[in-house]
């Protein structure tokens, strides 16, 4: 049974619960969304078995493993030899003392979980299931109950709209209230008091999630009760009173960035622009590297946005161009790479980067010239 619609005709949860009701084997793709993104979630007799959100190409399992930190290079390796003698890569990991199976499959039963919550907020795409047989040993890794992730999805969306409310963004910073009264008692729970202690005015929603190591939806919620409680309030740019104050801490976020950038910390070099950029959403510097990084990190459709802002901020910045020219190179924007670059060898500051530039454009020719 092929299925291809659009998400405005036949929902995510429709779809999901026909995959499962008969209980299909196969993978679902969902393309064509507003941001660029895509999703592959993988069905075996009905159930999830494996999700995936990404920017330009689905991900081979023991790639994202590596870059989820499971495995390093010398245990890819010992897997990869090791694999065939096994039923499927959890009893491979296992059985090669590199991580117990126990913890795997409840490693990845949140991450398959928290894509497939993600995926049900799409509200615009295109759907295609493919019937085919999956590779027991590399995608048949969970066996996820359909009909509890619809149930749940269900409820995280309509939570997450009140939510969103208090806590707009997962890089939004919270301080304690200024008026609230010192002796007025508090009934929380162990988890509440958790993230309180985590309240300083300067951690953000990310970093706070990271440290109780909860999922973002359960942090969000319980940071949502204490901003209702009055206990908690949203921090703003301006908070400080003087703006002098602002720029500090701004130029503190951006040098804390290169600093993780420099040390190849990608996805925490990020998160303190993206701060930055929060406090203040001019702040060209903290865009560009946001550029840069999300490029390194393959999340392109990000990268294009935050590029795209800082050329039209400097249009003669010489590494935004020659990033933004790469970038539409990896979209097959041959054209739109070859005009960044051209642009970049006419306004070039030095001989080598012109020289540089110059055999990016022939090569990317050549490539045109292919694809017509």
């Amino acid at each position: 049974m092929a299925i291809q619609s659009s998400i405005s005709e036949l929902g995510l949860f429709e779809l999901f619960q026909i995959l499962h009701m008969n209980a299909k084997t196969g993978r679902l793709i969902v393309s064509d969304t507003p941001d660029g993104r895509e999703a592959q979630v993988l069905f075996h007799d009905g159930a999830v078995s494996f999700a995936q959100v990404y920017d330009r190409a689905a991900r081979p399992v023991p790639a994202l493993l590596v870059e989820w930190g499971v495995l390093d290079d010398e245990s890819l390796r010992r897997m990869e030899a090791t694999l065939p003698r096994y039923a499927d890569l959890l009893a491979c990991l296992d059985g090669e003392g590199i991580v117990p199976r126990s913890h795997m499959e409840n490693f990845l039963g949140n991450r398959v979980r928290e894509c497939v919550y993600e995926l049900f907020k799409w509200d615009r795409g295109e759907c295609r299931f493919i019937d085919e047989e999956l590779d027991a040993r590399t995608e048949v890794l969970v066996a996820l109950n359909t009909e509890n992730l619809i149930l749940e999805g269900a409820r995280r969306i309509d939570e997450w709209t009140n939510i969103k409310n208090k806590v707009p963004s997962r890089h939004s910073v919270f301080r304690f209230c200024a008026d609230k009264e010192k002796d007025q008692a508090l009934n929380l729970k162990p988890l509440e008091w958790e993230i309180l202690s985590l309240i300083d005015g300067n951690r953000s929603v990310d970093e706070v999630n990271g440290a109780v190591g909860e999922d973002l939806f359960s942090t969000s919620k319980l940071i949502y009760g204490l901003v209702v409680m009055g206990v908690i309030e949203l921090r703003d740019a301006d908070d400080d009173g003087a703006a002098d104050g602002s720029e500090q801490r701004t130029q503190s976020l951006i040098e804390r960035g290169r600093e993780l950038y420099g040390r190849l910390n990608l996805e925490r070099a990020a998160a303190e622009f993206e701060k930055a950029v929060q406090l203040d959403p001019e702040c060209f510097e903290a865009i560009r590297m946001l550029g840069e990084i999300y490029y390194k990190m393959d999340r392109l459709s990000e990268a294009l946005m935050y590029l795209a802002k800082a050329r039209s901020m400097d249009p003669a910045n010489q590494k935004a161009m020659f990033i933004k020219g790469y970038l539409h190179a990896r979209l097959g924007e041959v054209e739109q790479a070859i005009g960044e670059w051209e642009e970049l060898r006419d306004k070039a500051s030095s001989r080598r980067i012109a020289d540089l530039v110059t055999h990016r454009i022939a090569a990317a020719k050549e490539w045109e010239k292919v694809l017509q």
